[in-house]
């Protein structure tokens, strides 16, 4: 029986990833490396776990926050207000950590709206996309799961992160235009020079307790995640040296890399894999 279901279920991810790099994905402009270049990026990330989408700048309370000095002055991760946490039964309605996902491309979905948002080329299906369809699988399954509970949840996440103006505050870190949570990943970043960064985690100290189906997708580490466990750094190639050089000035010692190389290396996994399945 076993045997019979993995086939079925072996058929049924050939068929989903046929359908998505035929409909779903669009691998224009792609950048080509050779295969060294994807041995590296390999190695390096052969002890990834979770990935963590950021960018280079933030809008704080009272001023624009440059995101890697604040990861280098601490030597790593610190937690940040989270009301999402919400979806995962946490017994708080407002809880401090640090986002991450099982899932590179969701991960770099986020790191893109510090950029270009859907826009960024030399990518292996656009950030609107990939965070669609993902979120669509994501609800889905979280109100056919908790039905009535999860109602009662949507009430209290759409409090938490709404303002006086009914516009979800979540994007506004990288876009005061962007009035819901689609919008950022249309619009990108409003802070000039901002730019994706994607960060790879092997390891964590201590994390939130989540209620399935939010555990398949994500995973909320409650306290700093230290240099120690994480993995590498991707940025823009044209940003790879000034990523280089600014942690060496604080002497920390993490591999930097590129996203358009990392987006290369993906196209040689199932869709179903992608969406870390």
């Amino acid at each position: 029986m076993l045997i019979i279901y993995k086939s079925k279920l072996l058929r049924f991810e050939k068929a989903l990833d046929a359908i998505a790099k035929r409909k779903i994905i669009n691998v224009n402009d792609l950048l080509s490396f050779d295969n060294s270049d994807i041995k590296e990026y390999q190695k390096l990330t052969e002890d990834t776990q979770l990935w963590h989408g950021t960018g280079r700048w933030q809008y704080g309370k009272d001023s624009i926050v440059d995101v890697m000095k604040s990861f280098c002055d601490i030597a790593g991760l610190k937690p940040s207000r989270d009301v999402y946490a919400v979806f995962g039964g946490s017994d708080q309605h407002i809880v401090h950590s640090i986002s991450l996902c099982r899932s590179r491309m969701v991960a770099r979905s986020y790191a893109d709206m510090h950029g270009l948002g859907w826009k960024e080329k030399n990518r292996y299906g656009d950030a609107l996309t990939w965070t669609s369809y993902y979120y669509s699988l994501f609800y889905a399954r979280l109100f056919t799961v908790n039905g009535v509970k999860m109602l009662r949840r949507w009430k209290t996440w759409r409090a938490l992160s709404h303002d006086e103006n009914g516009d979800n505050t979540w994007g506004k870190k990288v876009n005061k235009q962007a009035r819901d949570v689609w919008d950022i990943f249309c619009l990108g970043s409003d802070i000039s020079g901002n730019y994706p960064i994607l960060i790879g985690v092997k390891s964590l100290d201590s994390q939130l307790k989540l209620e399935k189906p939010m555990s398949h997708y994500e995973v909320r580490a409650d306290k700093r995640i230290g240099v120690a466990n994480i993995s590498h750094i991707e940025v823009p190639r044209d940003k790879q040296d000034e990523m280089r050089e600014l942690l060496l000035s604080y002497g920390i010692d993490i591999p930097v890399t590129s996203i358009e190389l990392g987006e290369y290396v993906s196209t040689q996994k199932r869709f179903t894999e992608l969406l870390g399945w």
